[in-house]
């Protein structure tokens, strides 16, 4: 779970721009939803809205990808990899919300890799809580 969680965030994930989400998740975030909704609540439109926007910041769609360690989160061939990449909707355990991910996101340097997600406090906040 953790890993899917780290793609989405990573789908999420996007990364290096200064763009912030709204930590109080009352409002719209960088990613255009509402900061304060749960990851396993969005729908397929939405998750592919973070996606899209995720992908933008920190990785690509398609080959051959910008980034090209092999380990580089966010690299998928589209955006339905991406999606089906993220939460597990079923997991009631899984509290993390729009905003955290894009605060994650927002943390992380282009071309991520799962390490540096591990070592960034606003990414470990997210995976402590899915």
């Amino acid at each position: 779970m953790r890993i899917q969680t780290i793609g989405m965030v990573f789908s999420l994930v996007f990364m290096a721009s200064a763009c912030g989400g709204n930590d109080t998740g009352s409002s719209s975030g960088a990613s255009g939803l509402e900061g304060s909704k749960k990851l396993v609540d969005l729908s397929d439109t939405e998750s592919g809205q973070l996606c899209d926007w995720a992908v933008g910041k920190i990785g690509s769609y398609g080959t051959p990808s910008r980034c090209t360690d092999p380990l580089t989160l966010f690299v998928y061939a589209d955006q339905a990899a991406c999606i089906a990449d993220g939460v597990d909707a079923t997991d009631p355990d899984c509290t993390a919300t729009v905003a955290q991910m894009e605060a994650c996101v927002n943390a992380l340097p282009v071309c991520a890799t799962l390490t540096e997600v591990a070592s960034v406090p606003a990414c470990a906040a997210v995976l402590e809580k899915c």
